[in-house]
């Protein structure tokens, strides 16, 4: 895995951590806790052992130019979440408080959504000091899996 990969994932298990602690704090129920804490302590765990505890394991390939390609594709996606929130709280008649927990819940959960965006661009090698109407396109996908980001997990699931 990348730099920006691994970062992705460790921000992502962080996050999901931090509402499940929020989420505790609010309700006092251990078992709620403990639903989401198992499981993501396994998979941080499994992830550190097969892709960070083995340095001598390294991609195909000259990936460094990818890191920059990589996390604007990731911004874009982001963007794309966060405007889905906004837009849906904006279009509401009547007025509701600003829920910073569920504005913050999908950026978390984003790696789910990018890995199907990023199988899709894995091989391709943009030259970001060269953007036509066909690469930018590449981002506007991710801001567009990143509006109906729902939707797209719900496809995974399906699959």
């Amino acid at each position: 895995m990348t730099n920006v990969g691994n970062g992705l994932f460790w921000i992502s298990v962080t996050g999901l951590l931090a509402l499940a602690l929020l989420e505790f704090r609010k309700s006092k129920n251990a078992a709620h806790l403990f639903f989401w804490f198992a499981p993501l302590a396994a998979w941080g765990g499994l992830y550190f052992v097969v892709f960070e505890a083995k340095p001598d394991l390294r991609p195909k390939g000259d990936e460094n130019h990818q890191d920059a390609f990589l996390a604007i594709l990731y911004l874009c996606m982001v963007i794309g979440m966060a405007s889905s929130y906004l837009y849906s709280w904006v279009m509401k008649i009547s007025p509701e408080p600003f829920d910073t927990r569920r504005f913050l819940a999908p950026i978390f959960a984003s790696p789910l959504v990018f890995i199907p965006l990023l199988g899709a661009f894995q091989d391709a090698k943009i030259d970001l000091t060269k953007i036509t109407g066909a690469k930018l396109m590449i981002f506007f996908v991710a801001f567009q899996n990143g509006f109906f980001w729902q939707q797209v997990i719900k496809n995974r699931q399906k699959g």
